[in-house]
């Protein structure tokens, strides 16, 4: 061979085992087969002839094509259907009409269909079979067969039964008691109303069927013989059928009724039968009944009119056993999750009181790892303390307010000592009652390193004071995996920004930080706090927005306004976050064009920025504001593009937000940040 050439490899060969060869041994069943459809008819007609039910041969037959091919297409297989017929409880069924096959005819007996009331479908039995009606077992549907049905007796003037021939319902006890709703002035006290076709004195029709016959019988309306004629020469055969029909009709009603009373006769022997063996065995009842083994068995028995014996439950005692005791198994769990879950609930009322209470505590997570939390609590499968008095304990006892007590100061030790360093005072000792702690200043300001995030209480402040520092919450980073985060103090840091701006406004107002009185002082001041450091603005604000406002600059500062004096455009406390709160309210506040910033307002004309409006945006536009009102009588389309441009106009809040975003760089809206150009109503 060259050397230019390909070596084409050699194919393998597939490799033949021995057992390949030989197939399947005969130990070995092919998955899957049924040989059941294969038997001879004569072996199939002796294991369903012993059924004696024509609704389990209709089961069979309904399972293949093979199988129905063979029980409902061979007229030989007939006989099965006609013997077990027969045979079938409570009596023998009454032999069909020639329309019917013998199939057709079980079908028509057995099976449900969709109920004519509310058309939902239902296993009950039709409740006229003349006129192929079926009534669910909702007493809104039996309560409601008015509006279905059709009392054509004095329509006819008593001559009903000769001028129609379309089935009508064979009694009027198909439908039991509701049949009063036709009003019938004695119905309970004649006798004569209980008869069946063709005693019954009522003719009642299907609405659909009365209508069909009226629209048939206006048809031959027009011929010369009169209608009725006319109409009963073309429905001869129908007038032929239909004494069988009623016939028919009253037979089944009877059998029916006949099964019915059987039926519940069974089912009481079978209740009675179960309590007796419940008790004897030891077992409840009603576990007894609703085990899978055992209901199904007495589901059965009661469906084929047979009463449960010994020889049926011994085969199956041990299964029914280790049912009934995964059930107990299942219901005491069920038990402990409640009583659990309940133990739980009553903790979270009991930290949610002490929190109303002032009481300075950790995150709910973490106080249910507190050693009393954790008793009182138990656990699912262990310790399970009294949950029905667990509430009345936590609240009205002393020892368990003393206990909680102790097990707070000791989570909150190691935590105080570590949040004092940061503030500067390690080992913090003072003999003094008067001075503060440094954790209870309003100097004493953390944010969380772990996710810079703060409570709602706390998003005007956007830091925490020592109080928030222990019940943050930091939120999990993984979305599916929603468990909480460990508390640490390691988590939190200095907020050097909001300390130095409350200590520099304690400075001015002549006070100490640990002095006691040092919150309400600050807070007395209102909003005559002015910022310097936004020097092109005229910013006022209250105590607890200036600690939000000190985040926006690195040394903010700041001056005290005398009293009287301020702003032209009031500040409102709380109005951004009643803005930024869901409903139908604050939805409406937000889409007026209400909101004006307080940014564009220069701080050297803030008394004179004009009420009408109009007033100077900056020094960078004030070219533009200028050049736009020297034509502000010039028409409509220059007064819109006027006031397009112009930043003091009037916009709704979003408008407001993305403005500040745009211009002024301001992320989150605040309080300092806008004013309303009318007082909200």
């Amino acid at each position: 061979m060259s050397s230019g050439s390909i070596t084409v490899p050699t194919p393998k060969k597939r490799r033949t085992y021995v057992r390949e060869l030989q197939g399947p041994s005969e130990s070995e069943s092919v998955p899957g087969k049924c040989l059941f459809p294969t038997l001879p008819l004569e072996l199939l007609a002796e294991i369903l002839i012993q059924t004696n039910s024509p609704r389990d041969v209709l089961s069979v037959a309904r399972t293949s094509k093979l199988l129905c091919s063979t029980l409902v297409c061979n007229p030989a297989a007939d006989f099965i259907w006609r013997t077990i017929r027969k045979n079938c409880l409570p009596h023998p069924l009454p032999d069909p009409t020639p329309n019917f096959s013998e199939a057709a005819y079980a079908a028509f007996v057995y099976d449900g269909g969709p109920c004519d009331a509310c058309k939902e479908d239902t296993k009950e039995f039709y409740a006229s079979f003349a006129i192929r009606f079926r009534l669910c077992r909702n007493s809104r549907c039996r309560t409601g067969i008015r509006k279905h049905l059709k009392d054509v007796t004095t329509i006819s003037k008593g001559r009903a039964r000769e001028e129609i021939w379309v089935p009508y319902v064979e009694s009027t006890r198909c439908f039991g008691n509701y049949i009063s709703v036709f009003e019938h002035p004695h119905y309970f006290s004649d006798p004569n109303l209980d008869k069946a076709w063709p005693e019954n004195p009522t003719i009642l029709m299907k609405k659909s069927d009365w209508e069909r016959f009226q629209a048939d019988y206006a048809a031959f309306s027009a011929l010369s013989p009169p209608p009725s004629e006319g109409l009963q020469k073309a429905c001869t055969d129908q007038i032929a059928k239909f004494p069988k029909v009623m016939e028919l009709a009253v037979a089944l009603q009877k059998w029916k009724s006949t099964y019915v009373t059987m039926h519940s006769t069974i089912k009481t022997k079978n209740e009675q039968w179960a309590k007796a063996l419940a008790a004897q065995e030891g077992w409840n009842d009603h576990d007894l009944l609703n085990s899978q083994s055992y209901g199904s068995l007495h589901r059965h028995k009661n469906h084929v009119l047979e009463e449960v014996t010994l020889r049926d439950f011994l085969p199956i005692k041990r299964l029914i056993e280790a049912q009934l005791l995964k059930m107990q198994t299942h219901r005491q769990n069920q038990e402990n999750e409640a009583s659990y879950r309940q133990r739980r609930d009553d903790v979270e009322q009991y930290y949610n009181r002490l929190r109303s209470a002032g009481t300075v505590v950790p995150s709910l997570y973490e106080f249910r790892k507190l050693s009393v939390m954790t008793t009182m609590q138990g656990s699912v499968t262990g310790s399970r303390p009294n949950s029905s008095g667990l509430a009345k304990d936590m609240k009205n006892s002393a020892l368990v307010a003393e206990l909680v007590a102790a097990d707070l100061k000791t989570w909150m030790a190691s935590s105080r000592e570590k949040l004092s360093e940061l503030l500067g005072f390690p080992k913090w000792r003072s003999a003094s009652k008067t001075k503060l702690h440094p954790l209870d200043r309003i100097t004493a300001r953390f944010r969380c390193q772990g996710c810079g995030k703060v409570a709602k209480r706390y998003e005007k402040e956007r830091c925490l004071d020592f109080a928030g520092v222990c019940a943050h919450e930091c939120p999990s980073n993984n979305k599916k995996d929603r468990r909480q985060v460990d508390w640490s103090v390691d988590r939190f840091v200095k907020d050097d920004e909001a300390s130095n701006a409350v200590a520099r406004l304690l400075t001015l107002v002549d006070i100490a930080d640990e002095d006691t009185n040092a919150c309400n002082t600050v807070k007395m001041l209102g909003a005559r706090i002015r910022c310097l450091s936004c020097e092109h603005a005229f910013i006022i604000m209250d105590f607890p927005t200036l600690i939000g406002h000190s985040h926006r600059h690195d040394n903010m500062q700041m001056v005290i306004l005398p009293e009287g004096e301020g702003s032209e455009y009031p500040f409102e406390a709380g109005l951004s976050a009643r803005l930024m709160n869901m409903g139908s309210k604050p939805q409406k506040l937000r889409s007026e064009a209400n909101y004006r910033c307080r940014h564009c307002i220069p701080a050297s004309k803030s008394a004179d920025a004009g009420t009408d409006g109009e007033g100077q945006v900056s020094a960078g536009e004030s070219t533009a504001k200028e050049s736009h009102t020297e034509d502000s009588q010039t028409g409509n389309q220059n007064g819109r593009q006027r006031n397009r441009k112009n930043k003091l106009r009037s916009m709704n809040f979003n408008a407001l937000r993305s403005h500040l975003k745009e211009v002024h760089r301001i992320e989150m809206v605040s309080d300092e940040d806008f004013f309303l150009q009318t007082p909200a109503k």
